[in-house]
């Protein structure tokens, strides 16, 4: 006689209790699901995930509510859950549809052309994302038009002679190398993949400028000093599904172990940091206490958070070059690698520039050197609205 698996009805028990005394400021919630449950109008899964979207609408509970429905779809085996995808590694990530990268080569395009008009150096950097480039790590079903996109985009950029650095195929090119230099529940690359970025970078801006000196003991991996938090980090996918989804995860950062003397300048948030790299570059305050999985992320130790524009200035740097770049989120420790290098250097994130535009900036800062660094999820809106007119 086949002996029936009462595993899924013992877990559904025991999370519909837990359940009950989390919501009994909102017994409308649960009850309404039950009733729909038991009619047979939702599925057991179809229930939970109705409570998890009601509360996160309607309550003050979101935290316990996200880690019941985690350890849930682990233990039931789900690889999706709140569109983040298990990878077959246990890496989080999630799906992407396919985007016509037109729009981003033209606008890329024509920033190029643009400082061609200034006698000033562009190159585009294509980060990567955490589906590998062949796709095997992604779930059977699921969609993952990334680097298919990113592919589009950088054919484009050839046939218009942009100048382009793919650092896909060095960071995300095998499932070693993605969990080398990316977190595990968060889209961003480590400060392992980040440093490695910088390396690539300025291994092209030594090409660029041959007689300054870039490449030197700063760009040396072994004289940067990794610092780990232990179970400090739950990062952006992480929080949507629930810390018992994937689990928590170590943190880290890295500091340089030669003297620097530097400051930290955002403007438009009235904040200005100098002194050591640690000092000035970082702040420490997102590191302070006990971690808060859900409402903070330590990923903003670099540089603080995103803001529109910052300004770096570095006395020891070795080369007096001036560096512009415009970037997304990954660009965070990126920018402060960089900051270590050239004496001037300034970041533009395009989402939160308001009062004024890239081109603008420009012309402002003559930067000896244009840097774009956008992941493949950049294919339209305002990041690549660079105030040349036409876009």
């Amino acid at each position: 006689m086949k002996r029936k698996n009462f595993a899924p009805r013992v877990i559904a028990a025991v999370f519909l209790l837990l359940l009950f005394f989390l919501t009994v400021s909102n017994l409308g919630i649960p009850l309404n699901c039950a009733r729909q449950y038991l009619s047979g109008e939702l599925s057991f899964a179809s229930a939970m995930h109705q409570i998890v979207a009601d509360y996160q609408e309607r309550s003050t509970q979101k935290e316990p509510l996200l880690t019941l429905n985690g350890y849930y779809m682990r233990l039931t085996g789900a690889r999706i859950s709140n569109g983040v995808v298990r990878m077959t590694n246990g890496m989080l990530t999630e799906e992407t549809r396919k985007a016509d990268p037109g729009y981003a080569a033209d606008q890329l395009t024509g920033l190029y052309r643009y400082l061609q008009e200034r006698d000033t150096p562009f190159l585009f950097v294509e980060a990567p994302r955490k589906p590998g480039l062949d796709g095997s790590l992604m779930p059977e079903g699921t969609e993952n038009h990334c680097n298919e996109n990113a592919d589009g985009l950088l054919a484009l950029l050839e046939e218009n002679g942009v100048p382009f650095l793919d650092l896909r195929p060095e960071l995300a090119g095998s499932a070693e190398a993605l969990e080398r230099y990316f977190y595990r529940t968060d889209h961003h690359w480590n400060d392992e993949g980040a440093f490695a970025a910088f390396q690539r970078i300025t291994e092209r801006l030594q090409e660029q400028f041959p007689e300054e000196t870039i490449r030197s003991y700063i760009t040396e991996r072994e004289n940067w000093e990794k610092h780990t938090l232990k179970n400090y980090f739950l990062g952006s996918h992480g929080r949507r599904v629930g810390i018992g989804f994937a689990g928590a995860e170590d943190f880290f950062y890295l500091t340089p172990q030669f003297d620097t003397q530097m400051s930290c300048s955002i403007p438009s948030s009235g904040i200005y940091r100098e002194g050591s790299f640690a000092e000035a570059a970082l702040n420490m305050e997102r590191l302070t206490g006990e971690p808060d999985y859900y409402n903070s992320s330590p990923y903003d130790v670099h540089t603080g958070e995103n803001y529109a524009h910052v300004q770096f200035r570095c006395e020891t740097a070795p080369s007096d070059k001036k560096i512009l770049m415009i970037k997304d989120s990954f660009g965070l420790p990126v920018e402060d690698f960089l900051s270590t290098a050239f004496r001037r250097v300034e970041t533009l994130d395009l989402r939160y520039l308001k009062d004024t535009t890239a081109a603008e900036v420009i012309d402002r800062f003559q930067p000896d050197m244009v840097i774009v660094m956008y992941n493949p999820f950049v294919m339209e809106g305002e990041c690549l609205q660079f105030g040349l007119g036409g876009g």
